[in-house]
């Protein structure tokens, strides 16, 4: 028998997600002699940044707040600088998934703690080892870096964020499903690796979401269930080294959409998208549809705030938005006849097509 070599891969040292868990935590994680970096956005500075500022002044050494605009890879190479510069013990990031990402990528550059305290829960990039930053010429990049040592979800803070991004995230996890049908499809055509484990739970993120068969969006059950899925899924993505776990040909028209300037929350429209995708391997996309209905989310392009034309030029240009990720994308016909028979099978028809 041959062995191979283990597959060895980092964890956060701790999750902790609850209510009324924000300060206990971060105390419990930081130390008196800590210098330390609080990274928030404008809007979270005033809803909780100020406060969380105070409280660090009291159990830190040091603390230097600095604000994300753009959510650009310029910024976090700039606060990286800045933290190896003036020799910071921890990194802080408060916020979306914005903040987060520069947080999580300037923390990584230099190589220091990283202590994720999202408001709300609007993709599932929490636990990721991905950083999603902007860059020359309005592109976005997908770029590698350390998953946070520590994150903490208050739910109390999680529960103000507006409905619409706490939605977000619970589509983002919903695509899921398609995304490891694609991954399969693309291990039978020698075009990816599959790893069980990272598969197994990404597979158990989101069926532990779909046993809530009512879901509330503002029920702490539900959301503590959401939050810790959000995070699992994020761990398949660190074991992978890649997001083959949750990103499939759904992501793919989910990209092009924003690729056409036509873009609103990425997880919104990857739930629209999975509907589409599962109807593509002729699946139950009646579930995933009635799922997503039920509990708020749009399930349609229209819904989505786009045409028919639209619809047509996403379709068409998804493939390209990102090289090598093989998807069931690379094995339908684009014919103008066989997309509008998807559109109407998926959606209920071409309004407003010409």
């Amino acid at each position: 028998m041959r062995w191979n070599a283990i597959n060895t891969f980092a964890v956060p040292e701790s999750v902790k997600i609850g209510s009324g868990i924000l300060y206990p935590r971060l105390k419990e994680f930081l130390k008196p002699t800590d210098r330390v970096m609080l990274i928030v956005d404008r809007i979270v500075d005033e809803l909780y940044g100020q406060d969380v500022y105070a409280f660090l002044e009291g159990c830190c050494k040091e603390v230097k707040r600095e604000f994300v605009h753009a959510g650009s890879l310029r910024e976090a190479f700039l606060k990286s600088y800045y933290i190896v510069n003036r020799d910071f013990d921890a990194v802080i990031a408060m916020g979306g998934g914005k903040v987060l990402d520069v947080g999580k990528y300037a923390s990584s550059m230099s190589k220091r703690p990283f202590i994720s305290v999202p408001t709300s829960i609007s993709h599932d990039g929490v636990a990721s080892p991905i950083a999603v930053l902007k860059c020359d010429h309005n592109s976005v990049r997908s770029l590698d870096c350390k998953i946070p040592s520590y994150i903490i979800m208050d739910l109390d803070i999680i529960k103000t964020a507006p409905e619409k991004l706490i939605l977000a995230g619970l589509g983002d996890l919903v695509s899921n499903i398609t995304a490891l049908r694609d991954w399969e499809r693309a291990v039978q055509a020698g075009k990816a690796k599959m790893d069980d484990f990272a598969y197994i739970i990404s597979g158990t993120a989101v069926r532990a979401i779909l046993q809530y068969t009512h879901p509330d969006i503002r029920d702490t059950a539900f959301l503590t269930q959401l939050a810790e899925s959000v995070v699992l899924s994020g761990l398949a993505m660190n074991i992978t080294g890649n997001t083959r776990p949750s990103s499939g040909a759904e992501h793919l028209l989910s990209h092009a959409i924003d690729a056409a300037g036509k873009g609103t929350l990425h997880g919104l429209q990857t739930a629209v998208a999975s509907i589409l995708v599962e109807y593509l391997y002729g699946g139950n996309y009646e579930f995933i549809r009635d799922y997503l209905r039920q509990a708020g989310l749009p399930t349609t392009f229209e819904e989505l705030g786009l045409t028919y034309e639209d619809y047509v030029q996403v379709m068409r240009t998804a493939r390209t938005t990102r090289k090598n990720r093989y998807t069931i994308l690379d094995e339908i016909s684009y014919d103008g006849v066989y997309l509008k028979k998807i559109y109407d099978a998926v959606y209920g028809g071409t309004n407003g097509r010409q």
